[in-house]
């Protein structure tokens, strides 16, 4: 039986190394030929694909600062699992950029956790039952439907049961419940969480949690950048 040749190594390390290239080159056409058709490059993200802008947004006034809202609700799951990174991702923003809750009042049950909301922050005890609100409903299965529920929950976690039910049905408060809803309209706001920046633009959760945020530093420093600019031509 004649003898079989043993493999040239050589050829072999020379063939792999062929496909390899072809294949690595393969990619790089493949994404840049995606880069090319869509437009976008990295750290760009695109109005109606990873955004939407707002008609008729307000004025850009120099030197004042840029407003960051988060549409949320203590009755959504989504928020109560976004709210980790938003607590993170909100102690990285830069000077000039300021964060701020809005409540949404999609139901009677949501009008009370807004109204709760706004209740707590004027008593100063909102960021001591601010966790303590979703980790009640989403953790622990707890029914917040009438308001005397919600003063026997946050009786004695920075204010009196008395205290909390005068806050809630105080003037100031229904007040800024109905500036929220009016705000919730104007912005349309379908779902929650959803971010807007400066008031031009909406980014809804269907880009994923990470992503979301990243498109929002994206829209900051586009902001930033134009109001740079119109601060240094006047």
């Amino acid at each position: 039986m004649p003898r079989r040749k043993k493999p040239d190594l050589k050829v072999n390390r020379l063939r792999n190394g062929i496909i390899a290239f072809v294949a690595l080159l393969a990619v790089v056409v493949i994404g840049y030929g995606i880069v090319y058709s869509t437009g976008i490059t990295v750290g760009e993200y695109q109005a109606g694909t990873h955004y939407e802008v707002i008609d008729d947004a307000p004025p850009r006034r120099p030197g004042e600062s840029i407003r960051v809202q988060e549409f949320f609700s203590y009755g959504c799951v989504h928020c109560r699992n976004f709210d980790p990174m938003i607590e993170r991702w909100k102690q990285t923003l830069p000077e000039g950029v300021v964060f701020e809750r809005t409540p949404v009042a999609f139901s009677p049950a949501w009008t009370l956790l807004a109204q709760t909301y706004f209740a707590l922050d004027e008593l100063g005890a909102l960021e001591r039952n601010h966790d303590r609100l979703f980790r009640a409903i989403h953790d622990s299965g707890r029914q917040f439907l009438t308001v005397d529920a919600v003063a026997d929950f946050v009786a004695g976690q920075g204010a009196s049961r008395e205290e909390f039910l005068q806050a809630f049905n105080s003037e100031p408060v229904r007040r800024q419940v109905r500036e929220a809803e009016m705000e919730q309209r104007a912005m349309r706001i379908a779902s929650v969480p959803t971010l807007v920046v400066a008031g031009r633009y909406r980014v809804g959760m269907d880009v994923g949690r990470k992503t979301v945020l990243d498109v929002t530093d994206y829209l900051i420093a586009e902001e930033l950048a134009v109001r740079s600019d119109v601060t240094s031509s006047r």
